[in-house]
């Protein structure tokens, strides 16, 4: 198209091209805001769906993509809207600030009171102080056990040679032993200076002689201990060896206060032997004395001496194994396995 003086170009289709002509005025004071607008900011031509107007007034270049727009908080009837309220500027920060001072506060405060409570000193010197140290010590040879009363008797009797030669008769009487023949009673007196206790040896010769392997087993007699004013058959003495040996000489019988002896209606027991028993005996102390006790009854109810009856067999309870086993093995009773035991008679 040709230019010519005096010609209008014409306004652009707004259907055709999608442009409005521009139209710029200066108004002043500014017009009111746009209905539905708070700050009066927007497109022109908005409509109320956040859509372009159809009319041109709207977005420019409607041929390009439309992209839709959320509208605007509304107003409510009190005329305010119901998007959040705008946050006074710098007011986060001074926030932070405030809460940090609070917490340094806070922390100085807590600190120093520690400080002052002396509770980090202490634990400091707690775990400074050096633990003790427990001396080990190194092995060496056990103690020797300590020995009993009974083990240092038994280890090491004192043995008193001579006594006062004056006894001391046990005043008790004693239970009947064995349960059929003639009762034949005894009784017990022990030499006073020796240390030994007489109602300790009165219950021994009440033990051995009521054994049921003792004299009472062959159910001839029976044997009860009376006191010194009751009758009696015999006396069973505990004398020293000075004194055992005076006593025994009496009857002709010479022990050099080593051995034991009887005499009628004495039966006197050497307190040595009591205490020690013999060399290579091959039995207990006990099993010495039980000998002891029912060889001199033995006597006393009418037994005389016996032989071995064999080296490897039980020695006779009439043997003198205070002199020897001979080949024999320890025996004190006179009833083995129910049997009277007895060797060959001795000349």
């Amino acid at each position: 198209m040709q230019y010519e003086p005096g010609t209008r170009w014409p306004t652009r289709d707004p259907e055709a091209t999608g442009w409005p002509q521009r139209q710029e005025t200066t108004q002043w004071p500014p017009p009111p805001p746009a209905p539905g607008r708070q700050d009066g900011v927007g497109w022109p031509g908005e409509s109320e769906a956040g859509w372009p107007s159809q009319d041109g007034a709207g977005w420019p270049g409607d041929d390009a993509p439309r992209r839709r727009v959320e509208p605007r908080a509304r107003r409510t009837g009190s005329g305010r809207g119901t998007a959040p309220a705008r946050t006074a500027r710098g007011g986060p920060w001074r926030t932070y600030l405030l809460v940090g001072m609070v917490l340094v506060l806070v922390t100085a405060g807590l600190g120093g009171a520690i400080w002052r409570s002396g509770w980090l000193t202490q634990a400091s010197n707690k775990r400074a102080a050096p633990r003790p140290v427990t001396a080990v010590p190194h092995p060496s040879a056990p103690a020797a056990p300590k020995a009993t009363p009974q083990a240092v008797a038994n280890a090491a009797p004192t043995v008193v040679d001579k006594g006062a030669g004056e006894f001391t008769d046990v005043q008790s009487e004693g239970r009947i032993l064995g349960t059929a023949g003639t009762l034949r009673r005894f009784r017990i007196a022990v030499e006073n200076g020796i240390n030994e206790d007489p109602n300790a040896f009165a219950t021994i010769v009440d033990q051995v002689l009521g054994d049921q392997r003792s004299w009472i087993a062959g159910g001839q007699f029976r044997l009860q201990r009376v006191p010194s004013s009751a009758p009696a058959e015999f006396t069973i003495y505990l004398a020293s060896p000075a004194t055992s040996e005076e006593m025994c000489a009496v009857g002709g019988l010479h022990t050099e206060k080593f051995t034991s002896c009887r005499l009628q209606g004495q039966v006197i027991i050497n307190d040595a032997r009591w205490l020690t028993s013999i060399p290579d005996y091959g039995a207990s102390l006990e099993v010495y004395r039980a000998y002891a006790i029912n060889h001199e009854v033995g006597h006393q109810l009418g037994h005389g001496h016996e032989a071995c009856v064999a080296p490897g067999q039980v020695a006779p309870v009439m043997q003198q194994q205070t002199y020897g086993l001979k080949g024999c093995i320890a025996n004190p009773w006179p009833f083995v396995n129910g049997q009277r035991y007895a060797g060959p008679p001795v000349p």
